[in-house]
């Protein structure tokens, strides 16, 4: 398999000879204003451009849309988006979103598994500030749902399973999945982004040292480090913690990179 870190939490998984453009942010730097209440880089929301031409993301068989927050399907996603691509959703109510913006081929995820092509895609929960009463109503606030997935990938074609925990805190839902699963290589969502502040929405370099102590045979992708105001956690720090704490099977790539397994 290969993960293709895009910007934030977009990038492009290549499983079992599949391409999946995940969570697709495309908006140019500053399109949307810093999240309110919370830390902000001063560089709005995409805090940085693609590091691409749009139109080279959309060599894809499939898109993965774990949740409707903007920095995972924005309004430029729903416009330039082929209308014909296959499109997977976390939720049939969030289906028939993105069934109204056009999209021909729209599919839900699955608890149970879903198949695609040869792939087998399990839908699994996330904590993305759900237990936080607090960061609950701010989201009522804002009109946003808690709710978010991550997915797992499974091919006869792939010697290990993949594991998107998506926009989750580390917890037991986590844990769950990983032991259910066994996958090989997990991408975790580490931007540490607060909301409101002091209230983690997704992992931090913390939650990442503490899932890869309790599973130190996995390979850990750091993904939606940076990009969005809300970010508390960057590529650098990251790097210095994890070698400070020894977090040798942990991979942090730039925008733009490639890493196969």
């Amino acid at each position: 398999m290969k993960f293709q870190q895009i910007r934030s939490a977009t990038s492009i998984v290549t499983f079992a000879n599949r391409r999946f453009l995940i969570d697709p942010m495309l908006s140019a730097q500053g399109t949307y204003p810093a999240v309110p209440d919370t830390t902000s880089t001063g560089r709005g929301n995409p805090d940085c451009d693609l590091p691409c031409p749009i139109q080279d993301l959309f060599n894809v068989d499939a898109v993965i849309v774990t949740h409707l927050h903007f920095d995972h399907f924005d309004k430029a996603a729903a416009e330039l988006l082929p209308k014909k691509l296959p499109l997977f959703s976390q939720s049939v109510q969030e289906a028939k979103i993105l069934s109204g913006l056009g999209f021909t081929d729209v599919r839900v995820l699955a608890d149970s598994g879903t198949d695609f092509n040869g792939i087998r895609l399990f839908r699994t929960d996330c904590d993305h500030g759900s237990s936080n009463l607090v960061t609950m109503d701010g989201y009522r606030d804002c009109g946003f749902s808690e709710k978010a997935s991550g997915v797992v990938f499974e091919s006869n074609l792939e010697k290990t399973r993949f594991y998107l925990a998506g926009d989750t805190i580390y917890c037991q839902y986590v844990v769950d999945a990983i032991e259910k699963y066994t996958p090989g290589v997990v991408a975790v969502n580490a931007a540490g982004a607060q909301f409101p502040l002091g209230h983690l929405l997704i992992m931090n370099q913390y939650d990442v040292r503490s899932l890869m102590r309790r599973f130190p045979e996995i390979d850990v992708i750091a993904t939606h480090v940076e990009g969005v105001s809300h970010a508390t956690v960057t590529r650098p720090l990251l790097r210095k913690f994890a070698r400070e704490n020894n977090l040798n099977r942990l991979f942090i790539p730039n925008d733009g990179q490639t890493i196969e397994f």
